[in-house]
């Protein structure tokens, strides 16, 4: 239930609500410049509004007689505009229509505008208000007849436009097989699909990729790269294998895990180079550590968080190293051809572990040759400090190799292109959304490419029967059921009276509300272990090479990791040869003069993101080549490890007492590629049989007093004693408030009996 912030305002607000004479109160206001300031001179409607109508109700997947409160909400608004304000020389609705030599609107402007609604009523204290919908308009229809505007609006989800697509990383078949051998399982949570839509949409719970972002693994969830060219899921080494691989982190949101029996490791590569040979090239290093002066790491850990590989032409290994020691000393490594040039150390963590802001910035001078370090920690910038070192500086690949570890537990972490410590280095940031941790945990991403942001946050949620929605603030929550089952579960928040509210009180239960036989199917997503091809060229010229040096960008045909590749120039003969089928290869030859070509060329590649390959060739054979094992035979191909669906599985729970009283009747779960784990299951029948093995009542479509403080999943009591009898209590699942001149403020609600 909301309420105004201040207590006197509440309670102001709470005589009112109960009072029989009341007198509601309204503010409708719309963003049509777009400026988020609700500035414009036709903002404010309130006065013009005629009825209101807000309604809010929990969709979901299963069927309707079975009413949980699960799947997401929806909100709307509707409302009638006619009349004129008081400072306008003309009618509502031909001060909105964009079509007369006045207008100071566009047609383009009606649509897609920011709408508020404010409900409340008139107290002793004055009015209070509060939010009941944030949206945007979607439709404007202008009668010239009787000069009235029709307004509907739906909540912040139609502007989730961002396309989805899902990179390809799951659990190596292998792992998932054998938990003996690897007891550290790799699994994503519902938390970090949630997570990820929402970041490509502009929500952010944790801090957003800076400007010249390299790489990102927010940690929440799924230790996956967010921003990258190319990661894999991220796998670990375990020695107790109860040791959760996450838990609680910063900004409400889950952690990748590090304790001294268990450690992970990530993978993946950057977005582009790592030049810390070249002028002026500076970079930011930044993640959340919980952590303290002292710490223990498991056996194959030396304290390093993150790692960049430069990936010189010349020059292979680490680049640059941060990391912790047991004794909370924060450094950094710097290396020239694979050896340790310098170590520099920042701050020292004190006092017992604890989450903590790190960050570092670093350039190196090469006329100069000298290392420029500044860190923070917990939001204090410290100095410069320069060191003299000398670091090899020669011509880069595209992209730089990156890894992240976790010998304590860690999140958030990034690296950028940073020419200077942003001015913003340290401040504190405030999510954006609510998102729980999921109770269903997965082994791979579904094969999801330009899908709709709702409509993937939906089918992830959706597998594990939670809530997604946004509050009356337009704020966005994913809410697990063992949350929403916490929320019905409280005291109630308002009494139901039929004396003074209930108009009829329909009582609906039914047996088709009986679910006690539970079946689900699980299908899980893994990485098989032999490498596949995954682009072939389609013609022996598809990608002739001219002598000297050139690139190419090629688009996989099938959807996989790739990292780094050196092709392999065959024979005909070999390139034939099934053992050798599972390398990058190419059979090539002299286009002038058909000889076939095994020296003087070197072909390699890099993923680019997007599932495209930058391919670079050196020719040095003295005239252009072709690819193919014939003239009319194409031979070039690339492999990469696909991500495949494992067998599916069935997993199948009863309640026994509930059939022996109502006889078998089953529930077949709709399948959901994001359910993928027997454990998952499990838990989702359990949740679910706790809530259909007895016949579950509803109370549709009641008609109260409005009380602008309700809202869905509040508990309540409904009270009808010389009626249908009570105290009930029950749950609200579904709200349609409505004000207009003749009823007031009235709800109707929809109610699931808590038993």
């Amino acid at each position: 239930m909301r309420n105004p912030t201040d207590p006197a305002a509440a309670q102001a607000l709470a005589v009112a609500v109960d009072a029989s004479s009341r007198t509601p109160r309204a503010r409708l206001r719309v963003d049509w410049s777009g400026t988020g300031g609700f500035d414009h001179p036709l903002s404010d409607l309130s006065t013009v509004a005629g009825e209101i109508t807000v309604e809010r109700q929990i969709s979901g997947d299963l069927p309707e007689e079975c009413t949980l409160i699960e799947g997401y909400t929806t909100a709307t608004l509707s409302t009638t505009l006619a009349g004129q304000r008081p400072s306008d020389p003309r009618d509502i609705a031909r001060m909105l229509s964009p079509y007369r030599t006045d207008a100071t609107l566009t047609d383009q402007q009606l649509v897609d505008a920011d709408i508020t609604c404010d409900l409340g009523l008139l107290t002793a204290t004055g009015r209070e208000l509060l939010r009941q919908f944030t949206g945007s308009t979607r439709t404007l229809t202008l009668s010239s007849s009787n000069r009235a505007v029709e307004v509907s609006a739906l909540d912040p989800a139609e502007k989730l436009r961002a396309s989805i697509t899902l990179p390809p990383v799951a659990q190596p078949e292998e792992e998932a097989y054998n938990s003996t051998e690897w007891p550290y399982q790799a699994r994503i949570n519902t938390q970090w699909v949630v997570d990820y839509v929402l970041r490509r949409n502009g929500i952010y719970s944790s801090p957003p990729p800076r400007t010249g972002c390299l790489f990102a693994v927010t940690g929440h969830g799924g230790l996956i790269a967010d921003v990258a060219a190319e990661a894999a899921l991220g796998f670990g080494q375990a020695t107790d294998a109860t040791a959760p691989a996450f838990i609680a982190g910063p900004f409400g949101m889950l952690a990748a895990n590090g304790a001294a029996t268990l450690s992970a490791s990530l993978s993946g590569l950057a977005t582009g180079p790592f030049v810390p040979g070249t002028t002026d090239m500076a970079y930011l290093f930044e993640f959340w550590c919980k952590a303290g002066a002292s710490n223990t790491f498991a056996q194959s850990r030396d304290g390093q968080i993150l790692q960049i590989g430069s990936q010189y032409e010349k020059q292979t290994g680490v680049t640059y190293q941060v990391g912790i020691s047991t004794a909370g000393q924060l450094w950094s490594k710097f290396y020239s051809d694979t050896s340790l040039v310098t170590t520099i150390n920042g701050p020292k963590l004190t006092g017992g572990a604890a989450w903590h802001q790190v960050g570092v910035w670093v350039r190196y001078r090469p006329s100069a040759k000298t290392i420029e370090t500044r860190w923070l920690l917990d939001g204090v910038v410290g100095t410069v400090t320069t060191t003299t070192v000398t670091i090899a500086s020669l011509t880069t690949k595209e992209v730089a190799s990156v890894t992240v570890t976790t010998p304590v537990p860690v999140a958030c972490l990034q690296i950028s292109n940073a020419a200077q410590p942003p001015a913003d280095w340290g401040a504190t940031w405030t999510p954006q959304a609510d998102i729980d941790v999921g109770l269903n945990w997965m082994t791979g991403l579904p094969d999801i490419v330009n899908a709709d942001s709702f409509d993937v946050l939906k089918q992830a949620v959706g597998a594990e029967f939670g809530v997604v929605s946004f509050s009356e603030d337009g704020r966005f929550r994913f809410l697990n059921r063992e949350t929403v089952r916490t929320l019905a579960s409280r005291a109630p928040v308002a009494d139901l009276a039929a004396a003074r509210e209930l108009e009829e009180l329909t009582l609906s239960t039914s047996l088709d509300s009986v679910r006690n036989e539970i079946t689900m199917s699980v299908t899980p997503r893994l990485r098989p272990w032999l490498w596949t091809n995954v682009y072939e060229a389609a013609t022996v010229d598809e990608l002739a090479t001219p002598t000297g040096t050139s690139t190419r960008v090629v688009t996989l045909q099938k959807r996989a990791t790739v990292g780094t590749i050196v092709l392999s120039t065959m024979t005909a003969a070999t390139y034939r040869d099934a053992t050798y089928g599972y390398n990058d290869a190419c059979r090539a030859y002299r286009a002038d003069t058909e000889d076939e070509i095994t020296s003087n060329l070197t072909i390699s590649g890099i993923a680019i993101g997007g599932d495209q390959v930058r391919l670079t060739f050196v020719n040095n054979s003295g005239g252009p080549i072709r690819y193919g094992l014939d003239s009319r035979t194409p031979a070039f191909r690339l492999v990469g490890h696909p991500i495949s669906n494992a067998p599916t599985q069935t997993y199948r729970a009863t309640d026994a007492t509930s059939i022996s009283r109502y006889g078998r009747r089953t529930l077949a779960v709709p399948d959901n590629p994001f359910r993928q784990t027997l454990a998952s299951a499990q838990a989702i029948a359990s949740s679910l049989l706790a809530d259909l093995a007895k016949p579950t009542t509803v109370l549709k479509d009641i008609t109260v007093v409005g009380d602008p403080r309700l809202q869905l999943l509040d508990p309540v009591t409904v009270t009808d004693p010389a009626g249908l009898g009570g105290p009930i209590t029950a749950v609200v699942i579904g709200t349609r408030r409505s004000l207009n001149t003749s009823d007031g403020l009235t709800d109707q609600l929809t109610l699931r009996i808590r038993r």
